[in-house]
């Protein structure tokens, strides 16, 4: 039995192939049977193909923003597709002796840290869908020239390797709590349910205390992380699509 390839090795070699397709002018959009399988006569060797997790690597480069998937079947490459960032590997060990209390606490908040980051980045793709369903390619104008100038600031600030979903990536929270409260009437009353305006804004002020905590570093109490994730949940699911994706 042939050993797999990693996730991010077989979206290498999946790299490799598309970049030979384009150079074909293959048609738009590009298949993901043209990739396994071989076009025009272009085919992988069959220790190779056995070796390529081509699911996997399908996943790890839309996870990179490489390629957008529009289906099963079918996918895009997008303007990150030449730079797309590798997989983070799990850090060394620190060179420094460890207090164990710290690293236990460590531990603990690595799941607030978890539903912070999969709510806040799923809000800013919830938000902006959003708006670009109501304002079109206009969206981003409609926002007020506090959010506006808060992006920019945080363009520059803000540095990473991976490049942003969408410009509300550079936003903080409480600009996410207020560009919804901007727009309830228009679109965002639509897009919940089961909650009004006033109990909106009570959740979003008792995670964004919770978020400031997490964020710096310091200790959620277990009571504390009951309501985060409390709020959190109450917050999502009142939400009729939540997107987790991109796609």
């Amino acid at each position: 039995m042939v050993e797999k390839y990693t996730a991010e090795a077989s979206a290498r070699k999946i790299v490799e192939r598309v970049k030979h397709l384009l150079q074909v002018d293959v048609p738009s959009p590009l298949k993901k049977k043209w990739i396994i399988e071989g076009f025009g006569g272009s085919r992988w060797n069959a220790r190779e193909s056995a070796a390529i997790d081509f699911e996997a690597g399908f996943d790890y480069l839309s996870r990179c923003r490489a390629i957008n998937l529009i289906d099963e079947e079918t996918f895009e490459i997008t303007e990150y597709f030449e730079t797309f960032a590798p997989r983070k590997h799990a850090p060394p060990p620190l060179p420094i002796q460890i207090n164990r209390q710290i690293e236990n606490e460590a531990e603990n908040m690595q799941h607030c840290y978890y539903w912070l980051y999969i709510f806040e980045n799923s809000l800013r793709n919830f938000i902006q869908k959003s708006l670009s369903e109501k304002y079109g390619d206009k969206w981003y104008d409609g926002l007020s020239q506090k959010v506006k100038n808060e992006i920019e600031q945080n363009k520059n600030r803000w540095h990473g390797g991976i490049p942003p979903r969408n410009l509300l990536e550079f936003t903080t929270l409480p600009i996410l709590h207020s560009i919804i409260m901007k727009e309830w009437d228009s679109v965002f009353k639509y897009k919940f349910k089961n909650i009004n305006p006033n109990s909106l804004n009570e959740s979003f002020n008792r995670i964004e205390e919770f978020r400031n905590t997490i964020a710096h570093s310091r200790m959620l109490t277990e009571e504390e992380s009951k309501v985060f994730y409390y709020e959190v949940n109450k917050v999502s699911s009142s939400i009729k699509i939540f997107l987790v994706s991109d796609e």
